[in-house]
């Protein structure tokens, strides 16, 4: 009568040599993609900003006014033309790539003429506070980033953490 020899404990099967470099492969693909996808938002972000910056150039050199009443005219309409031309697109979108789900935005405070945004948020720890400054400084649309003030807030129950922030930006 013939033998049989039954293996019910058989040995899980391991992957093999082209399965593994098939998978480094593909993480490598990911990572090349990644940062691909990071260098074109840059590019993107840094091509709005001069966008705007072109935007604001007068199409025409201004000639000069008969009177004094003229001149003061012409300035507070320039003034409100690059008011109302200023793109704050950039702006927005650092602060929309910084975003942080550990930090609440108290509030905005633009200053055109400066370029500058002033920000009051709250965070739970001082390190997210960090974190989140450390987010907006890499930004491409952003200069520096400042931290101006920040203190405990004792009267709130689950004391959090009131800081202000200086962003300056590229023009």
């Amino acid at each position: 009568m013939a033998r049989f020899d039954f293996d019910f404990h058989a040995r899980p099967s391991r992957p093999g040599m082209p399965a593994i470099l098939l998978a480094m492969a593909g993480v490598a693909a990911i990572a090349w993609s990644w940062t691909n996808l990071q260098a074109a938002r840059a590019t993107e972000a840094g091509l709005a900003m001069r966008i705007a910056a072109l935007e604001q150039r007068p199409a025409h050199p201004a000639v000069k006014p008969a009177s004094h009443a003229e001149d003061a005219a012409r300035t507070t309409r320039a003034r409100v033309a690059g008011q109302l031309a200023y793109s704050w697109q950039p702006a927005f979108e650092a602060l929309a790539a910084a975003h942080s789900g550990k930090i609440a935005l108290v509030s905005l405070d633009a200053v055109q003429a400066k370029s500058q945004l002033k920000l009051v948020a709250e965070a739970r720890q001082l390190a997210d506070a960090i974190a989140y400054i450390d987010a907006l400084q890499q930004q491409p649309g952003v200069r520096r980033v400042e931290l101006l003030q920040h203190e405990v807030q004792a009267d709130d129950a689950q004391k959090p953490l009131r800081v202000s922030i200086l962003v300056e930006l590229r023009t």
